[in-house]
């Protein structure tokens, strides 16, 4: 007897439209995440990045007392000050931290699955509110499987946990802002949710500068949702001061350290050394010319002055804006998007063929649909980025709302049959492709954490090299306090072991 495929998938089919996939799909997302973000925490706990030392230098101000740490041109104080409550609460010190403070990555990662559960709660009302108007869109469970999959490749891949540094808090400031900006969109009225807004803006620029200059897309936004330009103008002006009132102390204590205003001068140096720029840095004492030998003395106790603030040693260089530089840069930037994440045609391809199947909804635009209200972030963000430095990780948050805007736009074909069923069938797919990713990197993570090959050694072998060479150098006679010299650009936790 044969089998009847044909029925089998419209089975499994009707099964998955089952209200109850909703809360199965919901708590997975939690379980996997949890799983799979605390697996990779942990045999990932030796790995060091470049700028570690300078956030876990930065966090000891909670204590030590030297609030001069947090007054950093290149690094906002946001991560560290989480980073310095968990050197407090776990008693870490320059032998247990990196492996320790793994934990507050966990954390950071888990307040960002918050986030986007508060995008997928506005995500789902307004499916369901299509839902009633006759507009056809794609199942709640769908688009849940969907957008849940995809966060987790936002996290897990393109900004992990392995890394110190602030990019997954960020993650949770934007959707958080944007998830503002939603409840904006369906309650208008008063005040508290745009002070809301310039609140979690002014956290953002704690954590990162970036937000500074990109929060005119936020208040643009917060204003289209406000119903009218008189109603608009008062509101965007509570968001605006509340943004400033809270982002004062940091720009204060910036533009105090540089004898100028200044909200931080990363911008600036990324534009001067990577697409034109000129003078001379002002702050290296140049020993030597030829070999170029520099001498940094800093007045801020740090390990690595040449890395703890970047910016500052490039002070004189300014940025020189030269439109033809700035052009022949982006289309590389964009290039770059699609270098180290291939497989993003996947998701344009799915995208196309679901169009086909059902079509797809993206306006009004006057008043703005929800569709631009997630993509014009998404596009503001990954253009913003474009523009000067592109890494995958700078604009995580905002690949995961363009690819949220386009699950919603699509709609569900009207009647039961093939169409419906490859719907499901292509959306499913993509799903697992999204946590096959999600699997494979947490074990090639958890590999190269742990197990050396003859081409690299394993981040717990590269750690244990650096506690050999502290000892190494305790056998020579240096202690704490001494100055040592580097050539090149060696890794250099060892000499925080050592003092």
């Amino acid at each position: 007897m044969g089998i009847d495929y044909s029925a089998k998938i419209i089975q499994a089919t009707n099964t998955f439209e089952s209200p109850v996939w909703n809360r199965r799909i919901r708590a997975a997302f939690w379980i996997i995440g949890i799983l799979v973000g605390g697996v990779t925490a942990y045999t990932t706990r030796y790995f060091i990045n470049g700028d570690a030392i300078a956030y876990v230098e930065m966090g000891e101000a909670l204590r030590t007392g030297q609030w001069l740490l947090l007054a950093n041109l290149t690094y906002s104080p946001g991560y560290p000050l989480f980073l310095g409550i968990g050197q407090i609460l776990l008693n870490t010190n320059p032998l247990n931290e990196l492996q320790m403070l793994r934990i507050v990555n966990f954390f950071c990662f888990l307040a960002a699955m918050g986030s986007c559960e508060l995008i997928m709660h506005f995500v789902t009302r307004e499916v369901r509110r299509r839902h009633s108007n006759g507009l056809n869109p794609l199942p709640v469970r769908l688009i849940s499987a969907l957008c849940y999959s995809m966060f987790l490749v936002t996290s897990l891949v393109f900004i992990r946990i392995r890394l110190l540094n602030p990019d997954m808090l960020v993650l949770t400031a934007i959707l958080t802002a944007v998830g503002i900006i939603l409840w904006i969109r369906e309650k208008p009225q008063g005040y508290f949710r745009y002070a809301l807004l310039g609140s979690v803006m002014a956290a953002g620029y704690v954590l990162k500068s970036f937000f500074l200059p990109f929060s005119p897309v936020f208040l643009a936004l917060a204003g289209i949702s406000s119903g009218s330009f008189r109603k608009a103008v008062p509101r965007v002006a509570v968001t605006l001061i509340a943004l400033l009132v809270l982002s004062a102390p940091l720009m204060g204590a910036l533009s105090s350290r540089l004898g100028r205003f200044t909200y931080g001068e990363l911008g600036a140096h990324v534009y001067a050394t990577i697409i034109s720029g000129k003078g001379t840095a002002i702050h290296p004492e140049v020993l030597h010319d030829s070999p170029k030998v520099s001498r940094y003395l800093f007045d801020i106790a740090c390990t690595r002055p040449s890395g703890f603030d970047i910016c500052y040693w490039h002070e004189g260089i300014r940025p020189d804006f030269n439109i033809r530089a700035h052009l022949r840069i982006i289309p590389g930037n964009v290039e770059e998007i699609f270098t180290q994440t291939p497989w993003l045609i996947l998701i344009l391809a799915w995208y196309v063929a679901l169009w086909r199947l059902g079509g797809a909804r993206f306006g009004p635009i006057r008043p703005p649909s929800f569709f631009l209200f997630l993509m014009a972030p998404a596009v503001c963000g990954i253009a913003f980025y474009c523009l000067v430095r592109m890494e995958t990780r700078y604009i995580a948050s905002f690949l995961f709302l363009g690819f949220t805007a386009l699950t919603v736009s699509l709609r569900y074909p009207s009647a039961e049959g093939r169409a419906r069923q490859w719907t499901v069938l292509l959306s499913a797919a993509l799903t697992c492709f999204f946590l096959a990713i999600t699997l494979h990197s947490m074990v090639d993570q958890s590999i190269r954490g742990l197990y050396s090959t003859p081409e690299k050694p394993s981040y717990r072998e590269a750690f244990e090299h650096h506690t050999a060479l502290k000892d190494f150098l305790h056998d020579k006679g240096l202690s704490p306090g001494d100055h040592v010299a580097l050539v090149g650009e060696p890794p250099t936790y060892w000499g925080r072991m050592a003092g």
